[in-house]
């Protein structure tokens, strides 16, 4: 566990990542004369990792909450996830590990949560949650660095229906709305021309419209996309 200092500024993410979390179909990166194409895209180098890293895995991702039992409650009722544990490190400083039982994904097993603590480091998919409740500083005042998370769930429809009947779920963008310039995860875009802005909307738009994004108590943005997601053409 680090207690790192998760205060360090917001890095504006490049446009044309907005739409990346699932896969694209191919595009072009030049047109006929030579010239770049927005948007394009290129599949990474069939070249194996480092055999350094082999083991290697994301472990969790940790976020800044306001509360603790809120958020506890919030992200156990929306994503399923079972509190492991809460370390009150002192009075106002607090971390809690929530996650799915059996390795990660949700229903592939039952585990207490003494075992789900055990196998802490051998797991995937965990959320770290970190409070300083009590002091009286605003998360959403604060850049931690967070763009947004990603959940991935076998049935996208069924989860709008699903966060349309849960209380204190803020929803960002729904299934099949198209995305905007008011959406937190494109803020970073404000700063373009008009031009531009309407360029990457259209872009981005049809990959954009089967996504849900949601806000959880704290206002960390999270992005759902189903399990089936565009394919290489």
């Amino acid at each position: 566990m680090h207690f790192q200092n998760l205060l360090s500024p917001m890095l504006l993410v490049a446009p044309h990542l907005a739409s990346a979390c699932g896969p694209l179909p191919r595009q072009e990166k030049e047109d006929a004369n030579g010239g770049p194409t927005y948007p394009s895209f290129e599949l990474g180098l069939d070249v194996p990792s480092d055999p350094a890293t082999l083991g290697y895995f994301v472990n969790h991702l940790c976020i800044n909450i306001k509360n603790v039992n809120e958020s506890v409650d919030w992200y156990s009722r929306v994503f399923g996830l079972r509190l492991i544990f809460t370390q009150q490190v002192s009075e106002h400083f607090s971390i809690t590990y929530m996650g799915h039982s059996a390795g990660g994904r949700n229903g592939t097993g039952f585990q207490t949560a003494t075992e789900m603590n055990r196998d802490k480091n051998n797991r995937y998919g965990m959320l770290e949650l970190v409070s300083t409740e009590g002091t009286g500083w605003d998360v959403q005042t604060t850049s931690n660095g967070l763009h947004h998370g990603g959940l991935i769930v076998p049935d996208i429809e069924a989860m709008q229906k699903r966060l349309d009947g849960i209380d204190g779920v803020e929803i960002v963008k729904a299934f099949g709305q198209a995305p905007s310039i008011d959406m937190p995860t494109y803020a970073g875009l404000a700063a373009l021309d008009q031009a531009e802005q309407d360029a990457i909307f259209g872009a981005i738009n049809e990959s954009n419209l089967p996504l849900i994004f949601i806000k959880d108590p704290s206002g960390n943005v999270w992005e759902i996309q189903g399990q089936e997601g565009f394919g290489l053409g």
